[in-house]
């Protein structure tokens, strides 16, 4: 039987990461839902659950928050081209960010 716990762990473990992924696209689906409702919280509360989820599943893959957190800068932010309406908003993302360091 002990053969069998790592094999268990294992299966648990895909299991539980499957469950936080099928929840990422979920919150995805609640998203649009709002946006397309025209619900300001209802879009403010998907947005918050999606980022919330994401971070699980990246923790459940092994990554602390801290570079989740880099990676959204480094990877997210540094490729965003914002036309000019959205200048603003960019850099007050970008100071947040960089403000959480």
């Amino acid at each position: 039987m002990n053969n069998m716990e790592p094999h268990m762990q294992i299966a648990r473990k895909i299991r539980s990461i499957e469950t936080v992924k099928i929840e990422l696209l979920q919150q995805v689906t609640e998203v649009y839902r709002g946006v397309h409702s025209g619900n300001q919280r209802e879009v403010q509360q998907a947005l918050g659950a999606l980022i919330g989820v994401a971070y699980v599943l990246g923790v459940q893959l092994g990554f602390s928050p801290a570079e989740i957190e880099r990676n959204i800068d480094v990877n997210v932010l540094g490729t965003i081209i914002p036309d000019e309406a959205d200048t603003a908003g960019a850099e007050k993302l970008k100071r947040h960010f960089h403000n959480k360091r």
